[in-house]
């Protein structure tokens, strides 16, 4: 468990770093008067991830789960964020949305990778209500 806690506040932070990393992005893009919003979300989504998965460490030990449940949705939230901000990360550069499986090679990087974390958290989320209910 205490790995566990480790690894979802360790990824947080790393999350919180390139969120704050993007944030230096986002006003040059802001000073030099470009394209913000993908920037905007990179750095906004990230911090949101970022907390997420500190908040998360902190409260890992109330879920009633097993040992093996409790790492699979530590992992789903983990693969969840970094995906997702990969995701937001490519889009930022390449100005590609990722709406459709179709185009550039970037394009379609950020449709799977979004696809890829909507995947992993839908279980994750799942599980953590799952024990926090039984945890009642």
């Amino acid at each position: 468990m205490e790995k566990l806690v480790i690894y979802l506040a360790l990824n947080g932070v790393l999350v919180l770093t390139v969120s704050i990393i993007a944030g230096l992005f986002l006003y040059l893009a802001i000073r030099d008067d470009r394209e913000q919003a993908a920037w905007h979300l990179l750095h906004a989504g990230g911090t949101a991830r970022g907390v997420m998965l500190i908040a998360l460490a902190a409260v890992i030990e109330y879920p009633v789960l097993s040992d093996w449940q409790l790492a699979t949705m530590a992992w789903l939230f983990i693969i969840f964020t970094w995906t997702s901000m990969l995701a937001m990360g490519i889009r930022a550069v390449s100005g590609e949305r990722g709406l459709r499986l179709t185009g550039t090679t970037a394009n379609k990087s950020v449709y799977i990778l979004y696809g890829l974390g909507t995947i992993a958290i839908f279980p994750a989320c799942a599980l953590l209500i799952y024990g926090f209910v039984k945890a009642l």
